[in-house]
């Protein structure tokens, strides 16, 4: 017995768990877009951007060879074989070469890197040129458009010299004038090519700012081939706004140097040291007739500078429009990867709206997709487990936010959020305990000895107590006054020191305002007075020239007006395709709580358009002015401009409703309504 329990207690092992592997972990997220979704989209542009260098470079390889051509003499002097062969030449090459890399490079390089998809929020062009100054890349967009222009420049008078050397009508381009009593006199004819160079880059681009040039242009076809005839509609009229450009130009530019040789030269020389500096480069500009008889002794050279305008606007203008182009074609990478699903609702989640379109864009064409691989694209997402939240719901998630955001920007009619300030919390005042007596401190030790330690005394002078800090005390409020603000930040908020300085801050900064009001309101009375006097001595044409360029130059469009409320509508449009991914789904409601509220602001804003703007009778019309006749012609065609505007997601909306939902909403009711209000304004 005793031995058998000892074999069993022998036998007997502690009891553990067994090992296992499995552990729980935490479902990971939707990949953001910046890893999965833009860099294909990035490496796709990059190819684009090539297609756009090739393009714009084999343009100006035909221009050149077409001006090296015509300086030559054309067929009549070279004959056929030889004109066949110019576009081969080695200088041909050479001149082309150069008028790609420093004229037309940088201008494509300014595009990309100022490429934007948020549209300038103002509703006349006063507020677009003001909106443009603001902004920091405008001085460099000129710098660069300049740089690009003196580059032709040079390029053109090199040209001119090796093809018209020996010419009749030599164009005489060289930097100095050939004079060995004056050396360093400027060749004008040079000067005027580069000043006219100069205007056409700063009226070049105050174009672009006008158009808003730098957003991107999306299609509406959602990359469907484009129609032939409008896309030779589109080169003829890029062909003829150059061209308008360009004489535009040189009319402005020889008005300028006109009234700068006859009047401002003149005062440059009233200056006491300035026309030490001007005398040995510009004297020679003093003598000779006036300057309107001496732009008619030179129209050879105003034709050469329109040309040279042309042919540098119309290299710009190709090279831009090839890129708006290619940057406003939809992108397909999704199907490049292993789970295509999950590429696409990364890349709606990118806080870039220019990568979003893209991902809304091929998520559209993935919805209208019957085919067999789109339906299981489909399936996955739907069936989505991995992620935590799933596809599905990360998609419905950002929609939603998407055109939230963009309904409140509706309902605010384009206006900036308003911030309103958090309130401070007031700490709590504790119960203020009895005031207790306090003992003097006696600053004499109770055992001094005979000779005091020299550390000592040291450490009591410097003590918080002590002389010095008693001294200190005494005198900060007397120079608190004086102290500079960028010391005045340190000081304790609580301090009676720092209380009086925040009031005097304060105090400075009202006058600071008053000051400007002030100064505002003398401007605006000057501006009032000089308006007054020149209407009251200026001809009666020049005055009715006058005020209307000023109302042109002011006046709010109802279109831009509407587009400021709807910036991104074109994107809202496709995020409301994404509706037919909830058919089967249980976010219907949220998904048709939204779309409707955005669909009833849409149809108030139409509303209020319709009372704000009312089609005027017959009996109006007839009784109605030429001029007032013509206002009423504007505000209509902006009226209806602005109807196109909202009808880009209020009809996207209507078809969605109707296609995706028949029953048991009917929708039939409000496109009908909508129809009857909201698409003809002036009908």
């Amino acid at each position: 017995m005793s031995s058998l329990s000892k074999s069993a207690s022998g036998l007997s092992t502690p009891i553990r768990a067994l090992p296992s592997n499995l552990a729980s972990r935490a479902a990971p997220s939707v990949p953001p877009a910046s890893q999965t979704y833009e860099p294909l989209v990035k490496e796709v542009l990059r190819h684009r951007l090539l297609r756009v260098f090739l393009s714009s470079a084999l343009f100006s390889w035909a221009l050149v060879s077409s001006c090296s051509g015509w300086s030559q003499g054309g067929v009549t002097t070279l004959g056929f074989f030889n004109t066949l062969l110019v576009p081969i030449l080695p200088s041909t090459l050479a001149f082309a070469a150069s008028t790609w890399v420093l004229g037309v490079v940088p201008v494509v390089v300014l595009r990309k890197s100022y490429l934007t998809a948020t549209p300038t929020a103002a509703a006349s062009p006063s507020k677009v040129f003001s909106a443009a100054t603001d902004k920091r890349n405008t001085l460099r967009s000129l710098s660069i458009f300049m740089i690009s222009s003196l580059f032709m420049t040079c390029i053109h008078a090199a040209t001119t010299y090796v093809y018209e050397a020996t010419s009749a009508h030599q164009p005489h381009l060289t930097l100095f004038v050939k004079s060995k009593k004056h050396p360093y006199y400027l060749n004008g004819r040079l000067l005027f090519l580069v000043t006219s160079q100069l205007s056409l880059a700063a009226l070049y681009l105050l174009r672009n700012l006008m158009i808003d040039r730098f957003l991107v242009r999306w299609k509406d076809s959602l990359g469907k081939p484009e129609v032939r005839s409008f896309m030779l509609a589109r080169v003829i009229t890029g062909a003829l706004s150059t061209v308008f450009l360009a004489v535009m130009s040189t009319a402005a530019h020889v008005l300028l140097f006109g009234l700068s040789r006859s009047i401002l030269l003149p005062l440059l020389y009233k200056l006491p040291f300035l026309h030490r500096i001007l005398r040995p480069v510009s004297a020679h500009f003093l003598r000779g007739s006036w300057s309107i008889t001496l732009f008619t002794k030179n129209l050879a050279l105003i034709y050469r500078s329109f040309t040279l305008a042309f042919t540098t606007a119309i290299n710009w203008e190709f090279a831009e429009s090839v890129f708006d182009s290619q940057v406003a074609e939809p992108v397909t990478v999704a199907h490049a990867t292993a789970d295509a699903a999950l590429t696409l609702v990364s890349g709606i989640t990118s806080k870039d709206s220019y990568y979003k379109y893209f991902a809304y864009t091929e998520l559209q064409h993935l919805a209208s997709d019957d085919s067999a691989p789109g339906s299981t694209l489909r399936t996955a997402m739907f069936s989505d487990q991995k992620y935590s939240p799933s596809m599905w719901a990360t998609l419905a998630r950002e929609t939603l936010l998407a055109l939230g955001n963009d309904y409140q920007l509706l309902l605010r009619r384009g206006a900036p959020p308003t911030t309103v300030p958090t309130p401070t919390a007031v700490p709590a005042k504790l119960g203020v305990p009895a005031q207790v007596q306090s003992a003097p401190l006696v600053r004499t030790q109770v055992l001094k000895p005979a000779h005091p330690s020299p550390l000592r005394s040291a450490l009591d002078t410097f003590a918080a107590d002590g002389p010095i800090s008693t001294v200190i005390s005494s005198t900060a409020e007397a120079g608190a006054s004086q102290i500079p603000e960028l010391f005045r930040s340190v000081m304790p908020a609580h301090s009676p020191v720092a209380a009086k300085v925040e009031s005097a801050v304060e105090t400075v900064k009202k006058g600071e305002e008053e000051i400007k009001n002030i100064v505002s309101v003398r401007a605006s009375e000057w501006k009032a007075r000089l308006y007054g006097e020149l209407t009251r001595y200026s001809p009666h044409a020049v005055v009715e020239i006058g005020s209307r360029v000023a109302n042109w130059w002011t006046r709010e469009r109802v279109n831009k007006v509407v587009e400021a409320s709807l910036p991104n509508r074109k994107m809202d449009a496709l995020a409301i395709d994404e509706d037919r991914y909830g058919v089967v789904q249980c976010d219907i409601p949220r998904i048709l709580e939204a779309l409707l509220s955005f669909l009833t602001s849409i149809e108030d804003y139409q509303s209020e358009l319709r009372t704000r703007y009312p089609a005027p009778s017959q009996e109006e019309l007839d009784n109605l002015s030429p001029k007032e006749l013509a206002e009423k012609e504007k505000i209509a065609y902006d009226v209806v401009k602005a109807g196109d505007v909202l009808s880009e997601v209020a009809d996207r909306k209507l078809c969605q409703f109707e296609s995706s939902h028949p029953e048991p909403i009917r929708y039939s009711s409000i496109k009908r309504r909508h129809r009857e209000g909201g698409q003809d304004f002036w009908a």
